[in-house]
């Protein structure tokens, strides 16, 4: 009797999340690589063998996927988010101000982060559904290039430990790329407004945020200091404030990072996340803007790949008025779906949803100017742009981990990869 094959999208949906967890570990050696210097010097006997299309789809899904609609249990939801999409990692901005970069043997790649959308309110609910996880990945993946993107093996921008490993043929390199820009602006309206601010939450005054690299002044807010619309009582540092905008997003590549390190264990790949670089190369590499603002001493900014992923900020825009608008636009567009996950009407969830009033909108712009203005630059102390971690993602040479390592280095799922996704 002829065994059903095991299909092995299924075999990886189905691997338990505590067997993932605690097995995963960092494999850092695959088909095709040679480790000259060490305890473990090795030169692999097999040739490079790149991840299919279905392997790098699944991947993707695990790390930048939609997991459906949001619940929105918020006691009081703000406009500017009914619409988003849940996505498989947590997100301060629906997931669609971190980009994930990629390269491999055939080129350098992006998931639009615009383009992922849910379908329903819970994606992937049956078995049938996960089969679309390849259509999708094929209709929201970008080539930007051909050819591996070319990494200098010299320091900088790699470290010397990653020369023999990271970036290699074969490998997958994963290189999500957050932007601080939208973050920072939200944050802005969301503390200034008393009225439409759920982070002020109705209490009397926004926040009066200064500069504090300049005297504490306020920040273009004296008009709104005049008028009590700002609390003087409550004093925000604009240096705080950038390094919070910060806080919100810097998750996001990181949980990407780890979820798709996750999915490796699954499906029996190799991998490990380094940070073992210097962004500012990686980003040239990469094509992306900069902005060096004349007159300063501050590096230069990376703001965007034109086209591709631009920062909520000049050269995109005239000035800064227009990059609000379109961010404050952006965030209250519904999403593609129209999926609700609650039983309520339309009308009974939006009865308490807070709108950013005119008066914070204003104050939202002044700040934002004042900031642009001030450094010549948007953020004005942080980069709009951050690559803080890669994760590659290999086939497994096994004789290696046989010949150095004890049984159990490498898992069922690795021993059985092979066979299962290209037997």
């Amino acid at each position: 009797m002829t065994e059903t094959p095991i299909d092995p999208l299924h075999a990886a949906w189905e691997y338990p999340l505590f067997e993932a967890l605690f097995g995963r570990r960092s494999r850092r050696f695959g088909l095709g690589f040679a480790a000259t210097e060490g305890p473990f010097q090795y030169k692999s006997r097999h040739a490079p063998m790149p991840l299919s299309e279905r392997e790098e789809a699944l991947l993707v899904a695990a790390g930048v996927g939609a997991s459906g609609a949001p619940l929105w249990d918020s006691s009081r939801p703000p406009s500017g988010f009914r619409g988003g999409d849940g996505r498989t990692f947590p997100s301060t901005t629906r997931g669609h101000r971190t980009a994930l970069f990629f390269t491999n043997d055939a080129g350098v790649h992006v998931i639009d982060p615009r383009g992922v959308a849910a379908t329903q309110w819970r994606e992937a609910a049956t078995p049938d559904d996960r089969t679309r996880m390849l259509a999708a990945y094929r209709d929201h993946r970008r080539t930007v290039r051909a050819g591996r993107l070319d990494i200098p093996r010299q320091v900088p921008p790699l470290f010397a430990h990653n020369f023999w490993d990271s970036n290699q043929p074969g490998a997958t390199l994963f290189m999500p790329v957050c932007d601080v820009s939208l973050s920072l602006i939200l944050l802005i309206s969301q503390l200034v407004d008393r009225a439409g601010g759920r982070f002020v939450g109705g209490q009397p005054g926004g926040l009066h945020i200064v500069d504090d690299r300049h005297g504490m002044r306020p920040a273009g807010t004296e008009k709104w200091v005049a008028n009590g619309f700002l609390d003087t009582s409550k004093v925000l540092p604009l240096s705080l404030l950038e390094r919070h905008a910060c806080y919100f997003m810097f998750s996001e590549p990181a949980h990407i990072c780890q979820n798709i390190f996750l999915a490796t264990e699954a499906m029996g790949l190799g991998g490990w996340m380094h940070c073992g670089f210097l962004s500012a190369e990686i980003f040239r590499a990469l094509g992306f803007r900069t902005v060096d603002p004349t007159g300063t001493t501050v590096l230069a900014n990376p703001v965007g790949l034109d086209g591709v992923f631009q920062g909520y900020c000049p050269p995109y825009y005239p000035d800064m008025d227009e990059a609000v608008d379109a961010a404050l636009a952006d965030m209250t567009t519904p999403s593609p779906s129209g999926a609700v996950p609650h039983r309520m009407s339309a009308a009974e969830h939006g009865r308490d949803v807070l709108v950013l009033s005119d008066e914070g909108k204003a104050c939202t712009k002044a700040v934002c100017r004042y900031i642009h203005d001030t450094y010549g630059r948007f953020p004005g102390a942080v980069d709009t742009m951050h690559l803080m971690w890669f994760m590659q993602v290999h086939h497994l040479d096994l004789d290696y981990y046989d010949r150095f390592f004890h049984e159990g280095a490498c898992g069922p799922s690795h021993a059985a990869h092979m066979a299962t996704w290209h037997g």
